[in-house]
């Protein structure tokens, strides 16, 4: 994840979105350092969002709990709302299906950290929302994303796999 990090804000930097000023060493929770300078542009957005990705991170392995809303065990929208709540104070849905209720929908092509990702349930034909995850990358080849898995509790995994790829729906923004 602190790789991931690092390209993204590689990213930010080569594209001239950071670089002013003053900077700021990126923490966790816990007070640790990421080792990351990020330049201080005025805006919070860039360490709100590094806040809530370090924040998700630290619940990796964490078993997967239907109904779950909390660090003993989480299902999808439990885990997204408990992330956005503990760092960004905002109260989402407890359920996946009502996240297209939140923020803005946008485009793939548009996506970045910090959006929240919709796909369908089980059932790839479905066309409602039940399954919700974070983004933490964007390449310009996929779209990586932490998540609850039911087999494998909060991971990671990629738009293109099998499984998500046929089961996406959009993409939500609701840090602007």
């Amino acid at each position: 994840m602190r790789k991931l990090l690092l390209v993204f804000f590689t990213a930010m930097l080569c594209t001239g979105i950071l670089g002013r000023q003053s900077a700021d060493t990126v923490k966790t929770n816990d007070g640790d350092s990421l080792g990351l300078i990020i330049p201080d542009t005025g805006s919070s957005r860039i360490v709100e969002i590094n806040r809530l990705l370090a924040f998700a991170e630290q619940f990796l392995g964490t078993p997967y709990r239907y109904g779950g809303k909390g660090p003993a065990g989480f299902d999808c929208s439990g885990f997204v709302r408990y992330c956005f709540s503990q760092t960004q104070g905002m109260t989402l849905s407890p359920s996946a299906t009502h996240y297209f209720n939140h923020g803005i929908k946008v485009h793939p092509s548009s996506a970045r950290p910090g959006d929240i990702i919709c796909f369908t349930g089980s059932n790839s034909r479905s066309r409602s929302i039940g399954h919700v995850g974070i983004i933490t990358e964007v390449t310009p080849t996929d779209i990586y994303f932490i998540h609850a898995s039911v087999n494998r509790g909060i991971c990671f995994d990629a738009v293109s796999s099998h499984y998500y790829k046929q089961r996406f729906l959009q993409i939500r923004r609701v840090l602007e």
